[in-house]
């Protein structure tokens, strides 16, 4: 269980972090897109802040699982941005559903893998 819980933190640490840098020196071309997809990629854009702010919470989160440190905070805050990566693939663009359940069910299997650091939050 130990070495399945390094491997999948130290793959997603690596995703989030190569990911985040991408964007932030822009070291990918813009993917064309079209349709449904390029109108919310496109009021991402326009929001200004948001974008910048999840790939900031993707690389903190990515560094956090390379190090292993705050790795339990980690898994809760980038829960939700896994879960939105999730859902914008399953419903606008269908290619990339492989990675992005790689990543939400990693993280699912990352927060599993620290319950014990969790109980506490579900007691009355």
């Amino acid at each position: 269980m130990k070495t399945a819980t390094l491997f999948i933190r130290t793959i997603i640490g690596i995703l989030l972090v190569l990911v985040s840098l991408a964007y932030f020196f822009n070291l990918m071309p813009d993917l064309s897109t079209s349709g449904d997809f390029k109108a919310f990629q496109l009021g991402l854009i326009s929001s200004v802040y948001l974008m910048p702010m999840v790939k900031a919470i993707e690389l903190l989160c990515g560094i956090s699982y390379l190090t292993g440190k705050y790795v339990t905070l980690s898994n809760i805050v980038v829960l939700p941005v896994s879960i939105n990566i999730l859902f914008i693939n399953f419903f606008l663009n269908p290619n990339g559903i492989p990675l992005a359940l790689f990543v939400f069910l990693g993280n699912l299997f990352l927060i599993y893998s620290y319950w014990k650091n969790y109980k506490s939050l579900f007691k009355a």
